[in-house]
């Protein structure tokens, strides 16, 4: 369950297969993005966001942490958002392929990611990158996937 909760303008969620941080959630609006340690809650990183609106947030993950500690809080083991970002993704019938700023082309199996191994090419083609590209996100399969996990795994 990547998309724990929306508020306004605000997606909370949390990106497919991270494990080894401390439990957290993710917050993205239009461009922008942060990630907070839920216990306790402390902002750990964020991207665009200006101060009025990290404190607006930070009290939105207060009030509903224990919602999403029950409904299906992933762990992580990156304590940053990483410098390198997606710039482009494709697919073949078994790999899904990520260009990156920094020139590097990483492929992995679909397996590795059951919602994206089981929806439709136009699900697949209908993507779009979260915060200018440090992670990338699937709208129709409510499927998130952070460059942080790719570069773990390559």
């Amino acid at each position: 369950m990547p998309t724990g909760l929306r508020i306004g303008p605000h997606r909370f969620f949390f990106f497919s297969r991270e494990d080894h941080e401390p439990p957290h959630i993710h917050v993205e609006s239009a461009e922008n993005a942060a990630k907070f340690w839920l216990s306790p809650v402390e902002l750990v990183w964020a991207i665009g966001y200006n101060s009025k609106e990290l404190t607006r947030l930070r009290k939105l993950v207060e009030q509903r942490a224990d919602f999403f500690w029950r409904n299906g809080m992933s762990i992580s083991n990156n304590t940053s958002p990483t410098a390198v970002l997606a710039l482009n993704v494709s697919f073949t019938n078994d790999t899904l392929t990520v260009n990156l700023s920094d020139g590097r082309q990483v492929s992995v199996p679909l397996e590795w990611f059951p919602r994206l191994r089981n929806a439709t090419p136009k699900q697949r083609k209908n993507w779009r990158l979260i915060a200018k590209g440090i992670g990338i996100h699937w709208e129709d399969i409510d499927e998130d996937i952070a460059v942080s996990t790719l570069l773990r795994a390559w």
